[in-house]
C-alpha cells in the first residue's frame, strides 16, 4: 500500500510540471552557412572597408535562436499570452559577447478589442518588412544590410486592432521613457510617453499585402544595423552598417511595403525614406524580391536593393546590393541552400560572398 502510495505521490509530482506546460511551445532555428567572402579592408582607397579579411571562408551562425512561447485563457474573455526567445551563436563560444541574447521577448493580453505586449521585440515597422525579405536573418544577403531601421526596440508597450473587415491591421508602439530623458541613448529627449514611437497600417487580402509604417526617433543605427563597418570611410562613422550611414543616432523613417502571393510566385517591394533628426542628412532606399517554387522541394530566390545617401556637405551616393539563391527542402522543418549576394558602393565592389548552409526549425 505504502508502494502504491509512493508511486501516485510520484505521478502527481511529475505530472504536476507537465499539465503546467500543456500550452507552452519549444521552438527555434539553427541556421550555418560556408561563406567565402571577399570585400574591401580597412584602409583600401575606393570605399568602405570591412574589419573581415579578404578572401577567407567562414562558418556562420545566421541569427539561430530558440524559444518558448504559449497562453491561456483568463476571465472576462481575455486571453494571456507569453513568449520569452533567446538569439545563440552556435558556431562559437563565448568571447566577450554573451552566450545569449533576448530577441522578441514580451507578454500580453488579448480579446475582442485586440492585444497589448509590452517586453522587446521589432517595432510595427521592422515587422512588417519581414514579408518582403527573401534572405531574412542571412548575414551577407539580409535587406538590413541596405535598408536602415531594422530596430528591435528596449522598453517597448504596443498595442495591436483586431483585423477590421478581415484586412486591415493598424498597432502602434512606443518606447517607454523609464524615468531617463535620453533613454534610448540616442541624445534626442525622450522623457514623454510618445517622444519615441512606431506604428503601422497593415492590409492583407487573398494572397495579396501592403503597408505602411512610420517611426518616430528611430534609433535602430545606435544598436547597429546591418554588418558592421570599419571607420575607413569616415573619421566620424564607426561601428554602424552601411545602410546607416549619414543617419544621426535618431531618425524618422516612412516605409511602405507591397506584395503578392500567387501560390508558386511570391514578389515583394519596399520603399523607404529615413531623415536625421539633427541635420538634413537622408537616406532613400528600395527593394524588390522574388521567389518561384519549382517544385515542393524547390525554390528559386532574388532580391535587389539600393539606398541612395543625401549628405549635408558631403558628395552624395549609392549603395546597391544584388543576391540570387535556392534553397532544397529535406523535409517540413530542414533545408539546404546556396546563394551569392554582391555589394556595391558607387559601382565599386564593396563584398562579394558564395555561401552554402543549412537551416533546421523546430
Amino acid at each position: 500500500m505504502k508502494k502504491k502510495l509512493l508511486a501516485l505521490a510520484v505521478g502527481a509530482a511529475i505530472a504536476a510540471p507537465v499539465s503546467a506546460l500543456a500550452n507552452a511551445e519549444l521552438y527555434g532555428r539553427i541556421n550555418l552557412s560556408v561563406d567565402h567572402f571577399d570585400g574591401k579592408e580597412a584602409g583600401v582607397p575606393g570605399g568602405i572597408g570591412y574589419d573581415e579579411q579578404s578572401g577567407t571562408y567562414q562558418l556562420n551562425s545566421n541569427k539561430s535562436y530558440f524559444g518558448v512561447r504559449g497562453g491561456a485563457d483568463l476571465t472576462a474573455g481575455l486571453r494571456g499570452f507569453y513568449q520569452l526567445e533567446f538569439g545563440v551563436n552556435v558556431d562559437e563560444g563565448v568571447t566577450g559577447d554573451d552566450l545569449l541574447f533576448t530577441r522578441n521577448s514580451f507578454v500580453g493580453i488579448e480579446s475582442g478589442f485586440g492585444s497589448v505586449q509590452a517586453g522587446r521585440f521589432d517595432t510595427p515597422l521592422r515587422a512588417m518588412g519581414a514579408s518582403v525579405d527573401q534572405f531574412r536573418d542571412m548575414r551577407y544577403a539580409d535587406f538590413a544590410n541596405i535598408v536602415a531601421g531594422e530596430w528591435r526596440a528596449d522598453n517597448i508597450i504596443q498595442y495591436s486592432t483586431p483585423q477590421i473587415a478581415d484586412m486591415l491591421t493598424i498597432t502602434v508602439a512606443t518606447v517607454a521613457p523609464e524615468n531617463d530623458a535620453d533613454v534610448t541613448g540616442s541624445g534626442v529627449d525622450n522623457n514623454k510617453l510618445f517622444d519615441t514611437f512606431s506604428v503601422s497600417a497593415m492590409f492583407d487580402m487573398d494572397g495579396f499585402y501592403a503597408g505602411v509604417a512610420y517611426d518616430k526617433n528611430n534609433y535602430g543605427t545606435q544598436v547597429g544595423n546591418g554588418l558592421y563597418l570599419s571607420d575607413a570611410y569616415s573619421d566620424n562613422i564607426n561601428d554602424v552598417g552601411v545602410s546607416s550611414i549619414g543617419l544621426g543616432d535618431s531618425n524618422d523613417i516612412y516605409r511602405v511595403v507591397a506584395g503578392m502571393d500567387m501560390d508558386a510566385l511570391e514578389v515583394g517591394l519596399l520603399l523607404q525614406q529615413a531623415e536625421d533628426n539633427g541635420s538634413s542628412d537622408k537616406n532613400r532606399s528600395y527593394l524588390l524580391s522574388a521567389g518561384f517554387e519549382l517544385s515542393d522541394m524547390i525554390k528559386l530566390k532574388a532580391q535587389y536593393g539600393q539606398t541612395d545617401f543625401r549628405l549635408q556637405g558631403t558628395s552624395n551616393f549609392s549603395a546597391r546590393q544584388a543576391t540570387i539563391g535556392a534553397d532544397y527542402m529535406l523535409g517540413q522543418q530542414t533545408k539546404t541552400y546556396i546563394y551569392t549576394t554582391r555589394q556595391e558602393v558607387d559601382g565599386d565592389r564593396h563584398f562579394a560572398v558564395v555561401g552554402i548552409g543549412a537551416e533546421h526549425r523546430f
